[in-house]
């Protein structure tokens, strides 16, 4: 810990900084506040996704009198990550699940429908799938690019080497595409559907691939910028639709 008037370095525990003499009490307090606003929330939003496994065929949860369902506004990209580090990223598809639903209520007047998890799955499966088979493949063409090196048959290695190789980059292109495009999508929605409610939403689909696309070389710092962009924008569109069509009546 150290002081914010001097910068000091602060041992926990003192009231008083030796330095400068100003008081520290207060920071480890709003310190304190911090974490355990932190833990409150990943504590809120785990129980949350536990309980949306019960309510998945609850088709009236959370309805008013109109039928109209309260949309979540308090997604944060902070909780996102924090709980897909506890989950070991298992939470990653009920936020899809979740984010996807939501859109689609907040803007059901559009004419396309955000896919939820469903699709995400059906994509994994497939990676799996075609994994397994080109890793059985691969087993089988070991001794024969063996037999090639020995007997020094290396215009034929490289092109056995590359016919491999290329199922498992369609592989990487089929698992790792779709959510840049189902986000890029998200993008558009959420920008087009942004007028309805009054709201002028900047980024749109392009914006956020292009943070993608960044994230791809610097460390996935862009697609976390790109989620966060998602987030902040479905939840401007969420809490609009709350007060237009939950809490007024």
């Amino acid at each position: 810990m150290y002081c914010q008037h001097c910068g000091n370095e602060i041992n926990e525990g003192m009231d008083f900084c030796p330095k400068c003499g100003a008081s520290v009490k207060n920071s480890f307090e709003k310190m304190g506040q911090a974490i355990d606003s932190v833990s409150n929330k990943v504590d809120e939003e785990f129980n949350r996704a536990i309980d949306s496994v019960g309510n998945t065929f609850n088709t009236n949860e959370n309805q008013n009198q109109s039928g109209h369902r309260f949309l979540r506004t308090d997604r944060s990209l902070l909780i996102f990550i924090l709980l897909n580090i506890v989950t070991c990223g298992i939470y990653n598809f009920f936020f899809i699940h979740s984010l996807a639903k939501d859109v689609n209520e907040a803007c059901k007047n559009d004419s396309e429908n955000t896919p939820g998890v469903g699709m995400f799955i059906v994509v994994w499966l497939i990676g799996i799938v075609l994994g397994n088979i080109l890793g059985i493949f691969s087993l089988l063409r070991v001794s024969t690019i063996t037999e090639m090196v020995r007997y020094g048959e290396y215009g034929r290695l490289i092109t056995t080497y590359s016919i491999s190789i290329v199922p498992f980059t369609l592989v990487n292109i089929i698992t790792g595409i779709y959510p840049l495009y189902w986000r890029y999508k998200l993008g558009n929605k959420l920008q087009r559907n942004g007028q309805q409610y009054g709201i002028m939403i900047n980024e749109n689909g392009s914006t956020v691939l292009i943070w993608d696309i960044l994230g791809i070389v610097c460390c996935c710092l862009g697609s976390l910028y790109a989620l966060y962009i998602l987030i902040k924008n479905a939840n401007a569109i969420c809490s609009a639709y709350n007060n237009k069509y939950v809490l007024k009546h």
